[in-house]
């Protein structure tokens, strides 16, 4: 009950798409702040792990000493024991062998894993690109997944007794996933996400940096190079060893374990990002957390030195009475803890507007970096200049997060840096997106229109579902709403007994994604039908809805009352505003980690603005390198936004409606309660969920979802030791390459990385997709099998989710 409440205080009016939280490089744990983690006495702890020492340190065989007694031989019990007996406010650490020990006597539970799976398989019928997935189109860089086929395989391995522990079944399940590298697309299981938590010690971090910006880059210590910066004298030392491997095969095998569709991203995702921790995410890279990497971490240096330190497992969750693998899972596996709800008093973040005049007052800026001309708040966007002689005509936008939680101070300071830059004379515009995960969706269609507001420069942003039996019943079901023809419109006492004080109005809001009259076409044209709109299209051996495009005239399309797009409703009159920056004059700085509405904002500005790209890191070898990595998705679901939605229209039907819904799709996932009871949750939500809608490309006759084509960035630069610790030595090194009067417009770039035919400078401004080779005859049982009981529904139920939605009104 809580869960579902506090979902729809956040959920009411929100069109998100943003990657999931970190399963990797990001540390958890209780006492874990980002001082304690980057910058507290940085020079001792890098003087510590530097390769200036001269003594070689032996490699820990075993993890520390614990208590021996048969009290004590249940590996969890160990666990309990040693962090009860910490003193009061330590972190909460074990060594990561005996975590890992513990995790692999949690019982497996067979039964329970099966309907898992069938829960599992119900959501994913919504994930957009199951089909391209399977097939992708030889441009496509990463290994076909046929998600369901190997989840029925799943469960035929569970039912033959082929898992020996629930930890080995949640691995390969979320292994699975992962293999997907679309960072919308994702499980996070309650043990390995929500229990313990595997790192290296402080000061393991790493970084890769070239000596001159043309040389490969090499690996060294992040601290080493901290140190360096303070201390001239001291010199640091590539690593040349981990764990007896060669460095780039060994972060090569752990560099898999992040979610990006590009090699060249989850190489950069292994190292700290600059914006993220700038921007109060402490992401200290994938090689410092992640999964299990064995008991110890070894570096030898070129220098001859070498570190060993025993790996951690952080204990997230309380452990007390936790004394067995058995006792594990009855605590940790049977659901999330109880959350009170908020007050009717706390304002929902996620709709807030302020004033279009607000800006926040300039204040200095994050850790290594100048002080803003203007920044928000919550350090989401800031504006910045460059006062040196050949920089002075630049402006930058560093873009670390779309995640606002006040859409309207986003473009509020956004606009007023823009029109304060114009206005001094800055005549180049460079866009900050690194480490950029998403988060508003509507904020990237409004970036492009701050830099083109002229009226003919209307976002495209075409989208699609993936056309399934319960996405075409919800459409269906809310269509009737919108006509009134629903069984609690003509009859107001079940009205009241569904929704409570909620509005019809509320209602309609929840469900404006799947309700025709607030879609457009893909030529802008508005949609009559459902059936219109839903189709089908069989694309690929797979079947999705047609095109639809947001009305950015209509504020239930965008689902962001009181809020106006750039050169829309109350902003229309912008149209009228000059273009600030000429589109050769604007660049994209990426590291391949823009996600979700990054590359919403990062497709408009390329495709329809002709803005070019220079990508930053990547493997040490020279070529070409993609700017954005991460999910090209329009929009995400979180699993309870499914739930909430075929809820809500499973309770406009009457008792003979819904009986007979039971049995549909549409029944079993309102209803499924398996997976929300074997996932992590975070923030009272349970953590993970799909990719809803596709982005296409205007005009590309293959409709290929843009997640498989491929785009090589116009340039490509290498990070050097200063860009570490000065993001101005980042942004100028943009400037040199990108700005410059060859004939080209760049120079420095890494060799071999420029004028590939899928850029703007090699003439790929609109690329069409490739056309995938004839998919493989499906099966008898077909492409998907939706599969698992419906479960009864209590009559109870129905008062229940009543109770859920009385918050709908007070959002509004």
């Amino acid at each position: 009950m809580h869960r579902t409440y506090l979902l729809l205080l956040s959920a009411c009016g929100v069109s998100l798409a943003r990657m999931h939280p970190y399963l990797y490089g990001v540390p958890k744990g209780p006492g874990m702040d980002m001082e304690e983690l980057a910058v507290v006495d940085v020079v001792s702890l890098a003087l510590d792990n530097s390769t200036s020492l001269n003594a070689t340190r032996p490699r820990p065989t075993s993890p520390s000493a614990v208590p021996s007694t048969p009290a004590l031989a249940e590996p969890c019990a160990v666990v309990s024991s040693t962090v009860q007996g910490l003193p009061p406010g330590s972190r909460r650490i074990v060594p990561a062998e005996l975590g890992m020990r513990c995790l692999k006597s949690v019982p497996l539970d067979q039964e329970g894993n099966v309907k898992l799976i069938d829960d599992l398989k119900l959501y994913l019928a919504w994930q957009s690109n199951l089909g391209f997935l399977k097939n992708p189109p030889a441009e496509y860089t990463e290994a076909p997944v046929d998600i369901i086929e190997e989840m029925n395989g799943m469960q035929e391995q569970l039912k033959s007794g082929g898992y020996n522990s629930e930890y080995d079944f949640q691995t390969d399940l979320m292994s699975l996933f992962n293999r997907a590298y679309d960072n919308h697309l994702a499980w996070q299981p309650d043990i390995l996400a929500g229990v313990i938590q595997f790192q290296r010690p402080a000061g393991t971090e790493l970084v890769s940096v070239s000596s001159d910006g043309r040389a490969l880059p090499e690996i060294f210590a992040y601290r080493d190079l901290e140190l360096a910066n303070r201390d001239k004298s001291f010199q640091p030392s590539p690593v040349r060893t981990i764990n007896g491997r060669g460095v780039e095969e060994y972060l090569q095998s752990v560099a898999v374990q992040a979610d990006f569709h590009d090699a060249d991203t989850r190489w950069n995702a292994l190292f700290p990002s600059q914006p993220l921790i700038a921007s109060g995410t402490t992401f200290l890279g994938s090689f410092r957390t992640g999964e299990y990497q064995g008991p110890n971490t070894t570096m030898a240096f070129t220098n001859g030195t070498a570190k060993s330190m025993i790996n951690l497992a952080v204990v997230i969750a309380d452990f007390n009475g936790v004394n067995s693998g058995a006792t594990f899972f009855q605590k940790f596996c049977r659901g999330p803890q109880p959350v009170a709800p908020p007050t009717t008093t706390q304002a929902p973040p996620s709709v807030s507007v302020s004033p279009p005049s607000s800006t926040p007052t300039p204040t200095p800026s994050h850790i290594g970096y100048p002080k803003a001309v203007i920044l928000h708040p919550n350090l989401s966007v800031g504006g910045y200049h460059i006062n040196e002689t050949g920089y002075d005509d630049v402006a930058i936008l560093s873009i670390p997060s779309y995640d606002s939680p006040d859409v309207q101070l986003f473009q509020n300071v956004m606009r007023d840096f823009i029109r304060l830059s114009a206005a001094s004379g800055k005549t180049k515009m460079i866009f900050d997106l690194r480490g950029n995960g998403g988060g508003n969706a509507i904020l990237g269609y409004d970036s492009f229109k701050q830099v083109f507001p002229q009226a003919d420069q209307e976002p495209f942003g075409g989208t699609r579902y993936r056309a399934n039996e319960a996405l075409n019943m919800v459409g269906k079901i809310s269509e009737n709403f919108e006509a009134g023809n629903t069984f609690v419109q003509g009859n107001q006492t079940a009205f009241l007994q569904a929704f409570g004080a909620s509005t019809p109005e509320d209602i309609s809001l929840f469900t404006a994604g799947f309700n025709p009259v607030h879609q457009l076409d893909v030529n802008n044209e508005r949609i009559d039908t459902w059936d219109q709109l839903f189709g089908p299209e069989t694309i690929n051996g797979d079947q999705f809805t047609t095109t639809i495009r947001y009305n950015f005239s209509d504020e239930p399309s965008y689902t962001y009352p009181g809020f106006s797009v750039i050169g829309f409703l109350n902003n229309t009159n912008e149209t009228a505003t000059p273009q600030p920056f000429t589109s050769e004059n604007m660049v994209m700085l990426h590291d391949g980690m823009c996600s979700s509405t990054c590359t919403i904002v990062s497709e408009l500005l390329k495709n329809q603005g002709g803005v070019r790209t220079i990508a930053i890191g990547g493997q040490p070898k020279v070529g070409p390198m993609q700017g954005i990595g991460g999910t090209k998705g329009a929009q995400s679901f979180n699993w309870d936004d499914v739930q909430i939605r075929t809820q809500i229209v499973y309770f406009t039907g009457s008792p003979e409606e819904q009986a007979q819904w039971n049995n549909t799709a549409l029944g079993r996932t309102a209803f499924a309660n398996q997976l929300f009871t074997r996932t992590a949750y975070a923030g009272g939500r349970p953590a993970g969920g799909i990719n809803l809608r596709d982005n296409l490309r205007r005009n590309d006759r293959s409709k290929t979802p843009l997640e498989f084509v491929y785009e090589a960035a116009d340039c490509r630069m290498w990070y050097t030791a200063p860009m570490i610790n000065d993001v101005t030595q980042v942004w100028k090194g943009v400037v040199d390459r990108m700005f410059t009067a060859d004939d080209s417009g760049m120079q420095g770039c890494v060799q071999d990385s420029t004028g590939h035919k899928s850029s703007v400078s090699g003439g790929g401004q609109a690329k069409s997709g490739e056309v995938p080779p004839p998919p493989p005859p499906e099966d008898e049982k077909g492409a998907e099998q939706l599969t698992g009981a419906a479960g009864s529904l209590a009559v109870v139920g129905k008062r229940w989710y009543a109770l859920l939605l009385l918050v709908i009104s007070v959002i509004l």
